[in-house]
């Protein structure tokens, strides 16, 4: 499969092609924005609107328990990436 464009994390930016080579390049976790435990088993996942590109780590602070969104950890990593 060809994929078009380049693939980095939604959140932070982190682009595993840059950081390890050309062979990692577009390889990246999928969140789903609204959990699949909250998602109905009639509803259809749209990849377009449901789903976002992040990285393990970012992937990881989503789904700690905290409740912390996509858009309040972008908030937060651009903040802490201003210090």
């Amino acid at each position: 499969m060809k994929l078009h464009g380049h693939i980095s994390c939604q959140v932070c930016g982190f682009d595993f092609g840059k950081e390890y080579g050309p062979e990692y390049a577009n390889k990246i976790h999928v969140h789903h924005i609204i959990p699949v435990s909250e998602i109905g088993e009639e509803y259809v996942i749209d990849p377009i609107t449901d789903l976002i590109p992040v990285c393990p780590n970012c992937h990881m602070v989503l789904h700690t328990g905290e409740g912390i969104s996509v858009e309040e950890l972008k908030k937060k990593v651009k903040k802490e990436k201003l210090k």
